[in-house]
């Protein structure tokens, strides 16, 4: 025989996690009885609930078409709560009595089918909110005014409601700081244009207060007695999100009046069309404070680029002062260089660099003596391993400075080759950097063009031997090709010399000439200056001018003492007189260099030898202006 078991749970085995919301609710459809999470949802105080109306405490609930005489069937009602909750109420009678019933209450899933009679088609709703998005550039270009207009505008549209708000938020002093409304509230209230509001008072203030969406589907208890300046409107039902921007609340957007109750979907919506909102709202913001501050730094970069630049022409200057012979090879080497890189289509930036880079390639050379840079002969070995050293002492040079370019490796690869037999790191081929392979090409082009100390120009057939020779072995070939082409039709060095020139001529003296013969002879020279040439070898060793006259040259006073002191001076050898320090030039000095030498010294003119040591004329300020006026 089978024991009688009891399957079934009685309500002290049921644990009170399970939070069952139920109540009791008599033939008045007072509520009578209830659990503590029945309370807990319907959020009002006890004696507005208990043997109060269950209408009291969900105004939603609609029981109009129950006939709660019929007691053999239960009743199952979907509603919105105040608070936007989808909620389903079942009725079921109590058996023990013939007047009360029992109420549960559960939360369900908005996605159910029998929400789209309680309120919009969400999926159109969202749509419409892509239909915003694609009018975001319009926003965006729009003014502030306009923005938060269109914003109210597509609030509406996307809830189906009929009024709608944006109010500015300032968190720090917890104040609205700006409204808008739609152009239509005043068929349901009249908005002063000027009315602000305070944060603490207000249909919104539980919005600003918890930083969630708030619905109020009846706001008969929260607007009683209250006015609409102090913010409390005569809602239908309301709907306010919080704006959030970097984890602040920046403002609130408010919609009302629909003929269906909101739900929790109306704010997710809402909330998400609030963050797209102020978002367009600050992007025209962010992006006019990124494009300043590109712009500044734009500038900044600039104006130390253009430092750059000025510190860069003043080491080639100050190079160029230490080696007066070299005077004008790094700017030509740059010229050559840029039109090189330019002609292979380099980019402006990297030219940029490449002319920089070109323009101090030799700047080691101030770690070098003068004596072995400005040596009018050919260098010994020793020397020339000095000078071999310059790559790198201008590497160091440069090694703490932070160029936007590969300054340092065109100064320490410039005399690298292809085939590894450069110096001083005996790079091959691709470990060499394009700037210091183009900056290789146009220096060796510069050296032959120009004159040496010990040489004249070798000319442009020498120069094309020489690069044809090392082309694809120590030279690129693209480099060298497109040196030559530049060359061919630039004219690249077609530079004046001193000894094309028309020289003033100079008066010779001998060392035994006495000062009286001097000044006789100048005078009758017409001329300014006279040289006196050595008894042995014939090479000048100092001058007589106009200064030095001058200096030993009396008043004559008709005095028999001032007399006889002024025969004593006129019979004064020249040798014991003359000026031994010359400035002197060789004759196949360029005309720039010649300019340099003058500035450099403050000469008025400058006696020219060529490669015999034998004076050929003077130059004057007045011959040199003449001709590179005429250049």
């Amino acid at each position: 025989m089978l024991q009688k078991s009891n399957f079934f749970l009685k309500p002290s085995d049921l644990p009170n996690t399970v939070g069952l919301c139920w109540g009791i609710v008599n033939n008045k459809l007072e509520l009578i009885k209830l659990s503590e999470s029945l309370y807990k949802l319907i959020k009002k105080p006890i004696v507005t609930i208990l043997k109060q109306p269950l209408l009291n405490s969900f105004s939603a609930l609609k029981i109009d078409h129950i006939d709660f005489n019929q007691r053999q069937t239960h009743h199952v009602i979907n509603f919105v709560d105040d608070k936007g909750h989808a909620l389903q109420a079942t009725l079921i009678p109590i058996e023990e009595s013939d007047e009360t019933w029992c109420i549960t209450v559960i939360e369900i899933e908005l996605d159910k089918a029998w929400l789209t009679e309680l309120h919009p088609d969400y999926h159109q709703a969202i749509q419409s909110s892509d239909d915003w998005l694609n009018q975001i550039e319009e926003v965006i270009n729009a003014s502030g005014d306009v923005v938060f207009t269109t914003a109210i505008k597509q609030g509406l549209s996307l809830t189906q409601s009929k009024v709608g708000y944006v109010h500015i938020f300032d968190e720090k002093n917890n104040q609205i700081t700006k409204t808008a409304w739609n152009d239509d509230v005043e068929d349901y209230f009249t908005i002063s244009k000027q009315q602000t509001y305070q944060a603490d008072s207000g249909i919104w203030t539980e919005t600003i207060k918890t930083r969630k969406a708030v619905i109020h589907n009846d706001l008969t208890e929260l607007i009683e007695n209250k006015t609409q300046e102090d913010g409390f409107f005569a809602f239908k039902n309301h709907l306010c999100i919080p704006i959030h921007y970097r984890k602040k609340i920046v403002g609130i957007i408010g919609v009302g009046n629909r003929d269906k109750p909101y739900t929790q979907v109306d704010a997710k919506s809402l909330s998400i069309f609030a963050t797209i909102l102020w978002h367009s709202v600050e992007l025209p913001r962010t992006m006019k404070a990124v494009s300043r501050q590109s712009n500044i730094i734009k500038m900044q970069k600039e104006k130390m680029t253009s430092i750059l630049v000025q510190l860069i022409g003043a080491i080639s200057e100050a190079l160029e002062l230490k080696d007066a012979y070299t005077a004008g090879h790094q700017k030509s080497v740059a010229q050559l260089s840029y039109l090189i890189g330019e002609k292979m289509g380099l980019t402006p930036g990297v030219l940029e660099g490449l002319k920089l880079g070109s323009l101090i390639h030799d700047i080691g050379k101030l770690a070098i003596p003068s004596e072995i840079l400005s040596k009018p002969s050919r260098l010994s070995d020793a020397e020339f391993g000095l000078i071999k050293q310059h790559p790198e002492q201008g590497a160091l040079i440069v090694d703490e400075v932070e160029f936007p370019w590969p300054i340092k490796q065109m100064i320490l690869q410039h005399h690298e080759r292809l085939d590894g037999s450069g110096y001083p790191k005996g790079l091959k081929a691709d470990d060499i950097i394009l700037e210091a392979k183009i900056i290789a090409v146009a220096d060796v082009a510069d050296s032959i063009l120009s004159h040496r100390p010990y040489r004249p120009s070798l000319g442009m057939e020498v120069l094309t031997q020489e690069l044809l020779k090392g082309r694809g072995k120590v030279f690129d070939e693209v480099i060298v090709d497109t040196c030559l082409e530049i060359l061919a039709v630039e004219d690249f060095k077609e530079e004046q010399y001193v000894s094309g020139l028309p020289l003033a001529p100079v008066v010779f003296l001998e060392e035994f000439h006495t000062l009286e013969h001097a000044e006789s002879m100048i005078k009758k020279a017409k001329m300014d200056v006279a040289v006196v040439l050595s008894e042995k070898e014939r090479t000048p060793i100092g001058v007589i001018d106009s200064n030095v006259l001058a200096f030993w040259h009396s008043p004559f006073l008709d005095t028999a003492a001032e007399r006889a002191v002024d025969r004593s001076l006129l019979n004064k050898r020249v040798h014991q007189v003359m000026v031994h320090k010359m400035n002197m030039i060789i004759d196949h000095t360029i005309l720039h260099d010649a300019k340099l030498m003058m500035e450099k010294t403050n000469a008025s003119y400058l006696i020219v030898h060529n490669d015999k040591q034998q004076v050929v004329g003077m130059l004057t300020w007045r011959i040199l202006a003449a001709a590179l006026l005429n250049r």
